[in-house]
């Protein structure tokens, strides 16, 4: 028995068993809505990175946790009136407005207490941090008449206002030793141009002030980030004057343009496209019958998530966005249904089972297409796969098997097959093929110069004025929220240490230039502390150290100082001293800068260096420090996705290039056949490269996604149209591919009316391929058959 019998007798035997067909769908449909209920969804980009044999899933994960990744940035600016004063004040005010539960941990400065810490934690490490480097330097200086100077300007400082508060200081480092210390904090500052007034963040020309802080608020809360927005905009309304201007920036403020545009968008798509849907009906089908071929992608997308949950968990909320949209496809199958019932010529179980073969290789075809995304290495493909192979698999059985009993057959077939327009083209044959050959010549020839971006900022929305806040920040402070990272790793601490040691005697000495964080000077592994704290002692006990101390001695003598007035010092420089730790740093006020450059104490260590991102960075690190560090850094990342779409790509248009053919073969098992049926598919994804290389339009992670729908739709329409054009189906083909053709552009082309990036993408992608696999299927493949009209 064929397909066709086959379809023909299920249609016989549900014929007088409707109502338990209609129950029995009903109930499934039903019991996947509950099942879809308690699915986990997790709106996580990361579904749409690689995981497989790549690093850009880990580099992604490691860029989310960059010093400044997730910390609100408020920079503040006055027109100059009243001075720095003003500005820190008004700073001072806006923190303490700043809704805590919103904002916590508001940083306008170091701690008040920092600086004496910070100068007394120095002095003791003096022997651990100071390298053979730094006390030729120091000895250099004092030979050259340094200690009667250093003398001379402390001596000085004692009867200055502040000195009561240095004399402590100037009796444990009389030679200002601390200066030399200093010299490595300078890689510590992770705001390049920023300097203190009154203890607080002030730009370089001193009209811009800057406020650090977190928020619980998670970065991709839409709805957390509007009331984040909402509470600081009343803050600042309230605390600032008109001369005097905040702005934020933080993710959070991407998250809401985007989630806003998107609403936005949603309006306008939808009323452009239920225009165009309203439009067609009244056009084309004018049935109320006809809405339950519209019906079809929502019965199945419960079908469709559920079985997805049963591979993964949890389920991307992204894939399952794009899925619902991809499974408007199977409307084609049902307008076939509708068009050749509507148009009767036959008992409704022979044109039903007419259609049963062209319908279900149109959809194995289409699932075939998907299949092939089950090899992705992007975990969010590979639920998508899942996804659409489920729905078109339900929407294949619908099709078939319900949707017949739903939309009776009207009567004797009436008319030509075609319309009159259709049949005076079709007639101008060599002119049809002609245009279609140019057309291929032109685009395939454009199509070399499509780029592959993977930017993911380039697929958001980014509003003028949030650009120019990035701007404006980077212009006042610095580029330092976009700095490459680093980091070395060990199983331990200690071992991450020196390989972070390592890699500062690298960049010191191949990019001297360049600036660097890095708390290496700061920090170093244990051997290294104690080899300068043995070479410490050697320098003080030896010649050169004995006769600085002399120096000392006579200077202070010949300035009015007593003989015990440095005792303190000289006492230290005989003392056992400790070790650098952690601890001491925090206890220093380097609590945040630790936390956020050294990760993990135990069992496994990670240290962070930032240096600007450049090109060369990553062969000069990697190849000289393999194994023990790892670079991260945005333009490195924008490549590896560019090279990971472009590898997936191409792997996945010929992977389901082949299948398809494979399907096609075992369809028609002639290769003219085949190729007529490939014409669609063919014309639309070469027209579709052409133009987006003409336009300088570039290929992004959402353009896969559209031309999934070119190839899936346009493989529908070939196979439909050879079995009209060869082998003398009518069924209405004709208008049940231009009808299916226009209601994609009505629903994914009006997609190109949106502002925001990706859905504006994935619309020019549908316009542009169905736009060009319309016509091929309707007047190329008649053409290249030459079948007379049915």
């Amino acid at each position: 028995m064929s397909l066709s019998e086959y379809t023909a007798t299920a249609y016989r035997f549900f014929a007088s068993r409707r109502r338990l067909l209609y129950w029995v769908t009903s109930v499934l449909i039903l019991l996947s809505i509950i099942a879809f209920t308690g699915i986990r969804l997790e709106e996580n980009i990361e579904a749409m990175l690689p995981d497989r044999g790549s690093r850009v899933a880990g580099d992604f994960a490691l860029l989310q946790r960059a010093p400044f990744a997730r910390k609100l940035v408020i920079s503040l600016e006055t027109d100059g009136e009243g001075g720095s004063a003003v500005l820190v004040a008004a700073v001072d005010r806006l923190a303490a407005a700043l809704d805590p539960a919103l904002f916590a941990n508001v940083v306008t400065g170091p701690e008040s207490q920092m600086q004496g810490r910070l100068l007394n934690w120095l002095q003791d490490a003096f022997p651990s941090i100071l390298d053979a480097k730094d006390l030729e330097a120091m000895a250099s200086d004092y030979d050259k008449g340094g200690v009667r100077q250093r003398l001379q300007e402390n001596y000085e400082q004692l009867f200055a206002p502040e000195g009561w508060a240095l004399k402590g200081l100037i009796r444990r480092d009389p030679l200002s030793i601390y200066q030399f210390g200093l010299k490595k904090l300078r890689y510590i500052n992770m705001i390049p141009q920023m300097r203190l007034v009154d203890n607080h963040f002030v730009s370089a020309e001193g009209k811009s002030a800057l406020l650090l802080a977190e928020t619980p608020i998670p970065m991709t809360d839409s709805a957390g980030a509007e009331t984040l927005l909402a509470s600081f905009a009343e803050a600042v309304d309230k605390t600032l004057p008109d001369n005097i201007s905040a702005t934020l920036v933080a993710g959070h403020r991407y998250t809401l343009a985007n989630a806003q545009a998107i609403q936005e968008d949603l309006w306008r798509i939808l009323t452009g496209s239920m225009l165009a849907l309203l439009a067609l009906f009244f056009c084309f089908l004018r049935s109320p019958r006809a809405g339950f071929v519209f019906l079809l992608p929502i019965a199945v997308v419960c079908i469709s998530a559920v079985a997805v949950s049963w591979f993964f968990s949890p389920v991307s909320a992204v894939t399952l966005g794009f899925g619902a949209v991809l499974l408007g496809i199977t409307v084609d199958f049902g307008l076939h249904v509708y068009f050749a019932l509507r148009r009767g010529g036959a008992a409704p179980e022979a044109i039903v089972g007419e259609l049963a073969r062209p319908i279900l290789f149109g959809g194995l075809t289409t699932m075939a297409g998907f299949a092939v995304l089950l090899f992705s290495d992007l975990p969010g493909q590979r639920q998508l796969a899942v996804f659409s192979i489920a729905g078109i698999g339900a929407a294949l059985l619908l099709s078939l098997l319900v949707l017949p009993h739903l939309i009776p057959a009207v009567g004797p077939e009436q008319g030509a097959s075609s319309s009159r327009w259709l049949s005076r083209i079709r007639h101008r044959r060599r002119l049809v093929l002609g245009i279609w050959l140019l057309l291929l010549a032109g685009c395939g020839w454009q199509s070399m110069g499509l780029e592959f971006n993977g930017d993911l900022r380039r697929m958001s929305l980014v509003p003028p004025e949030l650009a120019a806040a990035e701007q404006n920040l980077r212009q006042n402070w610095g580029d330092f929220r976009d700095q490459a990272m680093i980091w070395a790793r060990g199983e331990n601490l200690e071992q991450a240490l020196v390989a972070n040691e390592q890699l500062f005697a690298l960049l010191q000495k191949e990019q001297p230039d360049q600036p660097m964080i890095s708390i290496a000077s700061l920090l170093p592994s244990t051997e290294v502390q104690q080899a300068n704290r043995e070479r410490w002692l050697s320098f003080w006990q030896g010649a050169q150290g004995q006769r600085i101390l002399a120096d000392l001695r006579r200077e202070s003598a010949a300035l009015g100082f007593s003989e015990v007035a440095f005792s303190a010092f000289f006492k230290s420089l005989n003392a056992p001293a400790q070790p650098v730790t952690l601890q001491g740093l925090r206890q220093a006020g380097l609590g945040n800068l630790v936390d956020s450059l050294v990760l993990g104490e135990g069992t496994s260590a990670e240290v962070l260096t930032l240096v600007p991102d450049r090109p060369e960075l990553a062969d000069l690190v990697e190849s000289q420090l393999q194994g023990t560090v790892q670079l991260v850094s945005q333009g490195r990342f924008r490549r590896e996705i560019s090279a990971a779409i472009s590898h997936d790509f191409f792997r996945f248009i010929l992977s389901a290039s082949v299948v398809v053919v494979l399907l096609l073969l075992l369809l028609f098992r002639r290769v003219g056949k085949v190729l007529a049926a490939l014409v669609p598919v063919g014309t639309g994804l070469i027209v579709m490269f052409g133009c987006m290389g003409t336009l300088g339009l570039e290929f992004n992670l959402f353009n896969i996604i559209a031309c999934i729908l070119v190839i899936g739709l346009g493989v529908d329409y070939g196979i439909f149209m050879v079995c009209k054009s060869a082998e003398g189906h009518s069924g209405a083909t004709d208008k049940a591919v231009l009808v299916s053709g226009l209601t994609t552009l009505a629903g994914f082309g009006a997609l190109v009316l949106a502002h925001h990036p990706a859905l504006h993408s994935i619309g020019v992608t549908v316009l542009l391929g169905i736009g060009a696999a319309i016509p091929a299927a309707l007047l190329v493949v008649p053409a290249l058959y030459r079948g007379e009209d049915t």
